[in-house]
């Protein structure tokens, strides 16, 4: 069977640095993909056009001798995802899985996706306070679900008040929070009415601070664990707070994706990396996210050498008002953080 010809036209080098190991990771022996990230090159290729099945660019790009891509199916690459547009357009921030699916099905070599069988552990966290944790955590796992993945949230913070983003966030009923101070595995039993939904799941705060309890870090890790062996989630997304604890650690170094969100000044981006430094095997999985950026301000995490070796994934800009889950749900903020973490 011929090998189908996919070429991949985006000139935004940094969405395509995201997507371009994936993309070939799903299609692998079935077919052939190519990347044009520059305008030069692509205006060469529309020139003098090779076979090409399937062609993807970016929306408004006009062809001006459509006769040479008669036998070509062509795709428009939209900034804007947009209710009723038709089959030839392509959300550019879909997972990467849904972009194949939406070109060809059949092309998906393994239909769970590459390393994606079970549930995948997605750990939120910052080495300082302030840097918006709760609302980056909450708007992967409501993005996520907006995907149709099934995901539950679970912050493991000292001061769980998440009730600003969920309206009627409820807290944990008395018997459970008792077991979970004595004894994590008849907690574990009567865990699932617990379970709130609010489009993703999550599990609500205890009604007092989780010390209060004498709840440490090894109880939440058992719950996640327990959640995780039910394979019922396709991601299970942690709000970690700063504090170095070696249950913590260990944990960390077991999530699929690890994003650390931190500010642009010079203490946060210093502590990140006394913590990042701390934990050498953490590797290629932390994902770092720049908020509350602001242009007119040194930016100390771009400068830092150090971080170098790790992938960016966005800069989100301060707002004057603090961000809601709605107002995030319904905005292009956190998509390109999406396609490293999914």
């Amino acid at each position: 069977m011929l090998k189908k010809n996919i070429l991949f036209v985006s000139f935004d080098k940094e969405y395509i640095s995201t997507i371009e190991y994936k993309f070939a990771s799903f299609v692998k022996e079935k077919a052939e993909v190519s990347f044009i990230t520059d305008k030069i090159t692509f205006s060469s290729f529309m020139m003098m056009p090779k076979r090409v099945d399937v062609l993807i660019i970016p929306y408004g790009t006009v062809i001006e001798h459509p006769e040479a891509f008669s036998n070509t199916k062509i795709y428009y690459l939209m900034d804007e995802e947009r209710e009723g547009s038709g089959a030839e357009y392509i959300y550019k921030f879909y997972s990467v899985k849904s972009i194949v699916e939406r070109i060809d099905q059949s092309l998906i070599v393994d239909a769970n996706g590459p390393g994606s069988k079970g549930t995948k552990l997605i750990g939120v966290f910052s080495a300082s306070g302030g840097s918006g944790t709760t609302i980056t955590a909450l708007t992967i796992a409501k993005k996520l679900k907006n995907k149709g993945k099934r995901v539950m949230y679970i912050s493991t913070t000292p001061h769980q008040d998440f009730s600003y983003y969920i309206e009627g966030v409820g807290e944990q009923d008395v018997a459970f929070s008792y077991q979970c101070s004595i004894n994590i595995k008849n907690a574990l039993k009567i865990i699932v009415p617990e379970i709130r939904i609010k489009g993703f799941d999550y599990l609500p705060p205890f009604k007092n601070l989780p010390v209060s309890y004498k709840v440490g870090f090894n109880a939440y890790a058992e719950i996640i664990d327990y959640l995780k062996g039910l394979n019922i989630y396709d991601h299970i997304v942690v709000e970690l707070s700063p504090e170095a604890q070696t249950e913590k650690m260990m944990f960390m170094q077991r999530c699929d994706k690890l994003l650390a969100v931190t500010t642009q000044d010079k203490i946060a981006v210093n502590k990140l990396k006394t913590f990042i430094g701390s934990m050498p095997d953490l590797g290629k999985q932390v994902v770092i996210l720049c908020n509350r950026y602001r242009k007119n301000n040194k930016d100390y995490l771009t400068e830092a050498e150090y971080f170098r070796k790790y992938e960016i994934s966005e800069y989100i800009e301060e707002y004057e008002q603090p961000l809601d889950l709605e107002t995030v749900e319904r905005s292009t903020l956190f998509d390109v953080t999406m396609l490293y973490v999914e």
